[in-house]
């Protein structure tokens, strides 16, 4: 007597985002224990990432390692880009711009900041670069020859413009001083309400180095290997606008937790999140808790971190918050990984949604206005279209481990079917596996044109899939039989956007174990 089929389905598959972290059985169906090359749109659906597009002619090989904007007084932005030799201006065509100094460049490790009409370049055991617009004219060179510009300047590391100053700190020989420029002069380190912290003085537990500076809520935010030190003045502590270096005052000292990699930091206006030696950290939770919790926003991948973080030279680590696309991006070049952070809202238990991308791990990323931009080695990049400089990438998704709600038996997988918005005319392939094997049964097909019924083109048309046919519906033949079972599917991004509806699976009961 045939057995009637089993029936289940998936809901937007990986809403939840990866967990790599707990058993693959006992997760919620919403997560995902593979989300390679994907995003979570603004519908909670698994979607492709965006490709990136080479914006430079004729830079061959020219290996970026860092690119930022300045933008003076007047309005004007200018994209400014280096390598570990060589500084450029522009982005179709790259200018070379040399500064006038006495080092002899070897690196590109750079972080920069604007203050007022002026570009700094820091960069530890270097004379400070600074880039500004002067007389029509433009102006690059060190602050050893700047015009104007003081003696006491740092060879630091990390560099903050904020409250109308610049702070600075990491050199080579003192890692536990912040120092700091005069009002609207970032060429000033010795007169006017120049000055400096020391924080050994304010440490319970020990000296410990200064990674890198942040600015939040009126707040002086030091960040340290295993502390972070947050001071700030009579001005802000009377809700007052502005920060009076006279009157600083320390606010709070957490300890245990710090700051691992200087360019992981990221201000999201509503909060600060940065890379430590446990994962990636928000500041207000931090604040919050006063401790070095457990938890973290990359609690669900936290070995996956870790694992990145042990195979990386931490200065090669860069991020960027992309507020136009809700994520924060965290790159590790070593390992090939790059983790997209979806900022749209956190889960229960604090932590943000998770994906990877392991073939996109630019040198170095900038956020301008409703743009995201790359160093590459052949010059910018855009963060856009559904193509890598012209090459199709792999999108992935592996579901959780289940048993359908029916621990005690085995089931014969008939059919999956696979509702997806967007490309149509690309190689679709959707997999199950039995028992945790990682041999899958695969059935490969064609995308093709599904019929449209409750959505139409006025929400799902042109703007947002270029034309591509709105909704598919493809079901594929698959074998073999277990008790617990584990979906998914694979497919080239080729120039179209898809997102990912729902996955439903059919099958057939098999014997009782």
């Amino acid at each position: 007597m045939a057995k009637q089929l089993l029936a289940a389905s998936i809901a937007a598959p990986a809403f939840y985002g990866l967990n790599t972290q707990e058993s693959g059985v006992t997760l919620q169906e919403g997560f995902a224990l593979h989300a390679d090359n994907c995003i979570i749109d603004k519908y909670g659906r698994l979607g492709s990432r965006k490709g990136w597009q080479t914006l430079t002619s004729g830079s061959t090989g020219v290996d970026l390692t860092g690119v930022a904007n300045f933008k003076d007084v007047a309005g004007t932005n200018v994209m400014l880009s280096w390598n570990d030799t060589t500084f450029f201006s522009g982005t179709q065509t790259l200018t070379t711009r040399t500064p006038t100094t006495t080092d002899t460049i070897s690196a590109g490790n750079w972080q920069t900041a604007t203050l007022n009409d002026h570009h700094f370049f820091f960069q530890r055991d270097y004379i400070p670069l600074v880039y500004s617009a002067e007389t029509g004219s433009t102006v690059f060179d060190s602050m050893a020859v700047h015009s104007g510009a003081t003696a006491g300047y740092p060879k630091a590391n990390a560099v903050l413009a904020a409250y109308g100053r610049l702070w600075a700190a990491d050199t080579l020989t003192n890692k536990s001083t912040v120092w700091f420029t005069d009002v609207l002069d970032g060429t000033d380190w010795n007169i006017g309400t120049t000055g400096s912290l020391n924080i050994s003085s304010v440490l319970t537990q020990g000296s410990d180095d200064i990674v890198a500076l942040g600015a939040h809520n009126g707040y002086l935010i030091i960040f340290c290997k295993d502390n972070i030190i947050i001071y700030g003045d009579d001005n802000n502590f009377n809700d007052n606008a502005g920060m009076t270096t006279s009157d600083l005052r320390l606010i709070e000292v957490i300890e245990g937790v710090g700051c691992i990699a200087r360019d992981s930091v990221q201000n999201t206006g509503e909060d600060i999140l940065f890379l430590s030696n446990t994962g990636v950290r928000s500041l207000n939770r931090t604040v919050q808790e006063k401790s070095q919790p457990m938890r973290d926003i990359s609690k669900n991948i936290r070995d996956d971190i870790i694992q990145a973080i042990n195979g990386e030279v931490l200065a090669n680590v860069k991020s960027v918050y992309s507020p136009t696309n809700a994520f924060y991006l965290l790159t590790f070049p070593a390992t090939k990984q790059t983790f997209c952070f979806d900022t749209r809202q956190t889960l229960e238990d604090g932590s943000f949604r998770v994906t990877v991308w392991p073939e996109l791990t630019p040198k170095g990323m900038l956020s301008l206005g409703s743009d995201l931009f790359f160093a590459q080695p052949n010059g910018i990049a855009q963060y856009r279209g559904y193509q890598d400089d012209g090459a199709k990438y792999e999108m992935a998704y592996y579901s959780n481990f289940f048993d359908l709600d029916m621990p005690n038996v085995n089931k014969i997988v008939k059919k999956l079917s696979a509702t997806t918005v967007g490309a149509t005319g690309q190689t679709f392939a959707l997999k199950v596996g039995y028992e945790y094997s990682p041999i899958y049964f695969s059935q490969t097909f064609m995308l093709t044109a599904g019929t449209v019924y409750e959505y139409g083109s006025a929400e799902y048309g042109v703007a947002e899939f270029a034309g591509s046919v709105l909704i598919n519906e493809q079901s594929a033949p698959t074998q073999g039989a277990g008790n617990i079972i584990q979906i998914g599917f694979t497919t080239d991004i080729n120039g179209t956007a898809m997102s990912l509806q729902k996955i439903s699976i059919y099958a057939k009961q098999g014997k009782v174990l």
